[in-house]
């Protein structure tokens, strides 16, 4: 699975975005989040196996996390909600779909 590329050529605008497809979705990291902090990227990741069995979890980079499945409410509130209490002032961006 290769992440879905940016329109823009620009990158992220948003510390956080969320991508989602029929089968999988991707969440975008910032440069703020990429760059600054990879370690909370790898354990945000562990953090979406353990607590909510992500399937296929994925990781091109630090910028972007790609698994199989559908993207809940719960599921997008739980990782919203982990990286505000780890990041101050996280700028979420909206949800997109190709």
């Amino acid at each position: 699975m290769e992440p879905t590329p940016d329109p823009s050529g620009q990158g992220p605008r948003h510390d956080l975005a969320f991508v989602h497809f029929p089968d999988h979705f991707e969440v975008w990291f910032g440069d703020r989040i990429a760059l600054d902090r990879p370690d909370l990227v790898d354990e945000c990741a562990e953090w979406l196996e353990d607590q909510f069995g992500a399937v296929n979890l994925g990781q091109i980079d630090h910028q972007t996390l790609l698994a199989d499945g559908s993207l809940t409410e719960d599921l997008r509130s739980g990782i919203t909600g982990w990286w505000e209490a780890r990041i101050p002032d996280l700028a979420v961006g909206p949800d997109g779909q190709p």
